[in-house]
């Protein structure tokens, strides 16, 4: 019979006893972009610092004190840098929209404090295409903001997430002028979306180049009112939830770059001493057993293969013991490793940060199961590979499932 497992996707987000299967298995299948065949060097990586905690463990700030406007209708935003997007695994990111913690400098600009016409006695304009947003601006005297420029104005000196705040405050979206970013900025975020003179770059086979638009409808759910959400839609196209602030000054020429498909699956060359330093800097993981160690390949490979009933693979489906660096999404890097911890074997997956740092996504711990464990997968395949200590079989394999909402699960059949 086959041992207990412990699965942990994100962290400790449900457990399996003997044979039990996890629900949350997003769908995900995809064959754009390159056609992921494992092939080259390995990537050598360098694990850097302590590994970041799941997004799904960590405590909600709460919404904190509101920045205070001040009564001039225009705010000046110095020259400096700021960190623009999101970090990799943060709830709400989308990874083909959002960058990863994208350092950017900006020269110095001015920008309304409210909505056009920038008259708290008047309600913002909305309803109007880009174009027309862009001529108003210009009839003012101004012009329409970057979309880095108001993602730096609405997260403030500090970088909070959400305008003036780390947690959204709904109060936000029914007195936007009642809500200011760190600079002093009004209703950024809080009530309606803005537009921006950025554009969005086209993604080969899955985005079309569009106009960036920021901000968030008051009814969106709250990580949409983020500073780093981004959204694409067509220039010009018009609604009510739609309005635009102006800026003054030289307009900036930082960009935001569109990601890339990247192949699919490559290989890793990561030694077990380094994973077991991430393993052990996980407050849930580190009473693994600190004798981490791979499975041998070929050896191990065939082993997971003989206990199944085929005896062979899929077609097109390739079995390594090797960590795997797994591209599901262009802008999303996932680390994939399955190995021995004393007793114990395990499957872990990680978000991959700027700088070779990572983050939990979701793990599965096998107790008193010592393997060996092979990753199956197919690079035609995007959003989905398998583990198996018994190739195909009930109880002794399973999924890593990149699920719609760009959250990693490891589940079991």
């Amino acid at each position: 019979m086959p041992a207990p497992r412990i699965s942990l996707p994100a962290l400790l987000l449900c457990f399996l006893p003997a044979l039990a299967g996890c629900g949350g298995c997003g769908r995900g299948e995809s064959s754009s972009g390159t056609d992921g065949v494992d092939g080259g060097k390995p990537v050598v990586l360098s694990p850097k610092g302590k590994v970041l905690e799941a997004a799904e463990n960590q405590v909600d700030p709460d919404g904190g004190s509101k920045a205070v406007a001040a009564a001039s209708d225009r705010v000046d935003i110095p020259a400096g840098k700021f960190v623009a997007g999101s970090t990799p695994g943060d709830k709400g990111r989308d990874p083909v929209l959002e960058p990863a913690d994208r350092e950017v400098e900006l020269g110095g600009f001015s920008i309304d404090r409210y909505l056009y016409p920038n008259d708290p006695s008047k309600p913002p304009m909305t309803g109007v295409s880009r174009s027309r947003a862009t001529e108003l601006c210009q009839q003012a005297g101004g012009r329409l903001c970057t979309e880095l420029e108001w993602e730096r104005a609405c997260k403030g000196p500090e970088g909070t997430a959400y305008a003036g705040s780390a947690a959204w405050d709904p109060k936000c979206a029914q007195s936007p002028a009642s809500c200011a970013s760190g600079f002093g900025v009004l209703g950024m975020g809080a009530a309606l979306r803005e537009w921006t003179a950025s554009d969005v770059a086209p993604i080969e086979d899955m985005q079309p180049k569009a106009a960036a638009v920021r901000g968030a409808r008051g009814s969106a759910v709250a990580l949409d009112h983020r500073c780093a959400h981004r959204t694409a839609i067509d220039p010009g196209a018009s609604a009510e939830d739609l309005g635009f602030r102006c800026c003054r000054g030289a307009p900036n020429a930082a960009s935001i770059p569109s990601p890339a498909w990247e192949q699919t699956y490559r290989r890793v060359e990561l030694p077990a001493s380094e994973l077991a330093e991430m393993l052990a800097s996980v407050p849930a993981l580190s009473g693994l057993d600190r004798n981490i160690e791979y499975f041998k390949e070929p050896d191990d490979v065939n082993v997971v293969l003989s206990r199944g009933d085929a005896g062979t693979a899929p077609p097109n489906t390739l079995l390594t013991t090797s960590p795997l660096l797994w591209n599901p999404v262009p802008g999303e890097q996932i680390l994939v490793v399955a190995g021995r911890a004393g007793k114990d074997s395990f499957v872990v997956a990680f978000y991959r940060l700027p700088g070779d740092r990572y983050r939990i996504a979701s793990t599965f711990i096998l107790k008193d199961e010592k393997g060996p464990i092979a990753l199956g997968y197919n690079g035609y395949v995007r959003r989905r590979l398998s583990w198996a200590s018994c190739w195909d079989c009930r109880g002794e394999s399973g999924n890593v499932t990149y699920r719609d909402d760009n959250r990693v699960v490891i589940t079991q059949k």
